[in-house]
């Protein structure tokens, strides 16, 4: 694990399709594993509450992934999930990427410094 990154999770892209009865069906994949990352919370601005954003909880993050060949591609709408320190606070939650900074260091640990918000399920069974 990298010096200051305290967390290792998944990377996981959804996609929803049509089920039988007209509805959406999310799924997720995992497309990078495993990501270490540092998340902390931040206070909104005020330009974003009056633009209508519905939760006060926003998080920064510091993801680094290193492939042995090939790209660390994150685009808005992935989720980043927990998957240890057991004893994290965020252990098994979801977080949504909202916005992506390339940062102007170029190596070979591929880090992204990301804006997060916690993912929100609007029903707590888990069917699929």
């Amino acid at each position: 694990m990298t010096s200051g990154l305290n967390l290792q999770g998944n990377i996981i892209k959804f996609s929803y399709t049509d089920d039988d009865q007209g509805g959406a069906v999310p799924s997720g994949s995992v497309v990078y594993s495993p990501v270490f990352a540092r998340i902390s919370a931040m206070k909104p601005t005020q330009a974003l509450l009056e633009q209508g954003l519905e939760t006060p909880e926003i998080y920064s993050g510091i993801l680094s992934y290193s492939p042995p060949t090939g790209t660390f591609i994150v685009e808005q709408n992935y989720q980043y999930q927990v998957t240890w320190p057991p004893i994290s606070s965020y252990y098994q939650k979801k977080f949504v990427v909202i916005g992506v900074q390339n940062p102007s260091f170029n190596d070979s640990r591929k880090y992204l410094l990301v804006t997060l918000r916690r993912s929100e399920v609007a029903n707590s069974n888990n069917l699929q």
